[in-house]
């Protein structure tokens, strides 16, 4: 790591080589120009965090490069702290450098520690300024987030109360409902109820790991109970699709360092997402064991519409719902993001492809040492 890159600009060859001398046993990168020409092309491509500028130079001058940097539309190239070094030592040549934008105005003969010294100075200030401007844009993002999360959350709520709302009245005003009728607005009301309380355990979950406040306690657990519990806990949710969930037969996996409520949650939500996705009499397939290359694979796949490649890298993102699912499905794209989270803080990953045969398979995947 170096402490910064310097742009020297002058045509005195033994001086710029005195100068990137000491600069790179301060612990600077360099580079060197000869001319006011070479110098537009360097700060263009280099972009360096600070430029030593000689007045006078053959072709394009100082004073021209100085103008040209502060002019320039890209803010990390207009921004950058020019020192001028110049033989012109009149009060009225450094009002002038100062005037068109230099930050500071070194005449000749100089002292080059009064150089080291300055250059320090001006990029501790520039780091300084990046590190707060970084800042700032990390809690602008941050509050645009929350602003957004906000708004689908309300929207969502909204969505929800809604339908619970308009089929209550249905129920309450309707008498003459006949109990299919009302076993069908009974139903719909279940559903939204449900989606309510887990879009509120979705939302805790969120704003817990968000806050960094989250620790996942870790017990010697088996992965084939997990797996045969989240299964019998969805098996009624499947069964109202007429969707078969098949445990094909594992290996024998030794029992790990996990959490439970988390690896629950994370297989859960992907099964649901599954059974969510799957048309109806289809089989959802779940397999478990040990690969040499990997660890212990955990794989979900479904018989779905499928994830398009383009948008695979993007299902874990918070707030993402496919193209195919995100206007015949309720949601608010938090699932997969907790899952890939809470996977991730017990030192696994969650990998998603197309089906054997059709739909989308997710693999959720804990490197291990082969178990004895």
């Amino acid at each position: 790591m170096t402490k910064g890159k310097i742009l020297v600009v002058e045509d005195d060859e033994d001086l710029v080589h005195m100068l990137t001398y000491n600069l790179s046993k301060r612990g600077y990168q360099t580079a060197e120009a000869l001319d006011g020409m070479a110098a537009c092309q360097l700060i263009e491509a280099e972009k360096p965090d600070l430029i030593l500028l000689d007045i006078l130079l053959p072709g394009v001058d100082g004073w021209q490069i100085c103008k040209i940097v502060r002019n320039h539309e890209q803010e990390r190239i207009s921004e950058i702290p020019i020192i001028m070094l110049t033989a012109l030592g009149s009060n009225e040549d450094k009002l002038k450098g100062i005037e068109i934008g230099a930050d500071d105005y070194i005449p000749k003969p100089f002292s080059v520690k009064e150089v080291m010294c300055k250059v320090d100075r001006l990029i501790a200030r520039e780091m300084k300024k990046r590190s707060l401007n970084a800042e700032i844009e990390k809690l602008i993002t941050k509050e645009n987030r929350r602003t957004d999360f906000q708004n689908m959350l309300f929207h969502e709520l909204k969505n929800q109360l809604t339908i619970i709302g308009g089929f209550s009245k249905r129920i309450a005003e309707n008498r003459s409902l006949t109990p299919e009728k009302y076993q069908h607005c009974a139903h719909v009301i279940s559903e939204c109820s449900t989606s309510l309380d887990a879009l509120t355990e979705e939302v805790l979950l969120l704003l817990r790991i968000e806050s960094g406040d989250y620790s996942l306690p870790l017990e010697t657990v088996s992965i084939e109970k997990i797996v045969q519990q989240t299964i019998s806990g969805l098996s009624k949710q499947a069964a109202e699709k007429g969707i078969r969930i098949q445990l094909e037969s594992t290996e024998s996996i030794a029992d790990i360092p996990l959490n439970t409520t988390a690896m629950k949650f994370a297989l859960g939500n992907l099964m649901e997402n599954a059974i969510k996705y799957s048309p109806k009499q289809s089989a959802i397939s779940v397999r478990a064991g040990f690969e040499s290359s990997k660890g212990i694979v955990i794989e979900i796949e479904d018989r779905g519409p499928g994830i398009p490649e383009k948008e695979r890298e993007k299902v874990f993102d918070r707030f993402y719902r496919g193209e195919n699912v995100k206007d015949n499905t309720i949601g608010m794209g938090l699932g997969l993001y907790i899952s890939k989270t809470l996977i991730g803080l017990m030192g696994g990953t969650i990998e998603v492809a197309t089906g054997k045969k059709s739909g989308t398979r997710f693999a959720v995947v804990l490197p291990l040492v082969q178990p004895q």
